[in-house]
């Protein structure tokens, strides 16, 4: 049931990742878009008609089973690879993504050739089934054992370097926190089936399916925190980007249409974000074109929101104050600190003296 759920919603985040990543070709975007894509591509595999359609076309029984344990070494990888993204030197990044990668393949093909070398059993009905049925028996076992090997020895590295720079003030702080949150998950699935599959193996151990009722919800658990921290930051920054737009929509309007020339139209692929930037710049610009046509001495300098508030008034009724002059907005923008505050600063009272005109 969850994997219905989340599936679905995966792949929506890999297509918008992959399109944004297109037109940048970031490093993060891309960790994110191949992290995401093997996530969606595992959980796609937890719906019975997707395994089912698998296993119609698989070379062997339970060869989806199979195909996860490679899923499990990518997953660590490709989440080991945004982690790096974002914690260190971009000059050492691809060379640590290559290790991973290699690391990662190596363990997949290892995985994968016990898997398939082991004499076959009956299909089972999925992954989970399996694991509680067969997963013991020599050479699926050993399978299991490489399969969960390098995420049991990555994910908890991953974990701290992931905690370490988490400033819970920012959005990518709680980013890096709940990644961190999901990969202590992983680490506690991995070495749960790691101890498990060795000790039924070669340690005597009488065989525990429950152990795979655990791992699953374990594993739920993470893949849910990994992927909330993977979108926390790009959801926020479209809310906030899109919260900009609206503000300064209608005073964009007007100063842009007055003076065309300053557009900048955004680039082909651009976040909501850059696009809001492109915006407010386009504000910013052409009122500076306004105020100079305005002409007039300059004043004495006056207080943000009264200039805010001469900068509407001239635009709405045209009517000319003290404040309005070029000393003044600039004192007043940058009081504001960010172009961004200020444009909503100017657009927030352009839209209160509307209401005012109306009324």
């Amino acid at each position: 049931m969850i994997a219905m759920v989340l599936a679905p919603l995966m792949w929506v985040a890999v297509l918008t990742r992959a399109w944004r990543w297109w037109w940048s070709r970031g490093w993060v975007l891309g960790c994110i878009t191949v992290a995401l894509g093997v996530v969606a591509v595992h959980l796609s595999l937890n719906i019975p008609a997707a395994e089912r359609l698998l296993q119609t076309v698989a070379p062997m029984p339970n060869f989806s089973t199979g195909l996860r344990m490679v899923l499990f070494n990518l997953i660590a990888a490709s989440t080991g690879a945004l982690t790096l993204a974002v914690t260190i030197d971009p000059a050492r990044l691809a060379r640590g993504v290559r290790i991973l990668v290699v690391i990662a393949v190596a363990g997949s093909v290892v995985a994968l050739a016990i898997f398939v070398g082991t004499p076959p059993v009956p299909q089972a009905a999925g992954g989970f089934e399996f694991d509680q049925a067969y997963s013991h028996l020599p050479g699926y076992a050993e399978a299991g054992i490489a399969g969960a090997l390098f995420p049991a020895l990555l994910c908890p590295a991953l974990m701290v370097m992931a905690a370490r720079p988490a400033d819970l003030r920012t959005v990518t702080g709680w980013s890096l926190a709940l990644l961190s949150a999901g990969l202590a998950a992983a680490t506690v699935w991995a070495w749960i089936r790691l101890v498990y599959f060795v000790a039924v193996r070669y340690g005597g151990a009488a065989p525990m399916p429950a152990v795979f009722e655990v791992t699953r919800a374990v594993s739920a658990a993470g893949v849910l925190v990994i992927f909330v921290g993977m979108m926390l930051s790009p959801m926020v920054s479209w809310v906030r980007a899109r919260r900009v737009l609206r503000a300064i929509g209608p005073m964009h309007d007007e100063l842009v249409g007055r003076w065309p020339g300053v557009r900048r139209p955004s680039r082909r692929g651009s976040s909501a974000d850059e696009k809001a930037s492109d915006r407010v710049t386009e504000l910013l610009d052409a009122l500076s074109l306004e105020i100079e046509q305005a002409g007039g001495s300059d004043g004495s300098v006056a207080e943000q929101r009264e200039v805010a508030a001469a900068v509407a008034d001239w635009l709405i009724s045209g009517h000319r104050c003290a404040a309005l002059n070029g000393e003044s907005v600039r004192s007043a923008a940058l009081a504001a600190g960010l172009d961004r505050r200020w444009a909503v600063t100017l657009a927030q009272a352009y839209r209160t003296r509307q209401r005012e005109v109306v009324a």
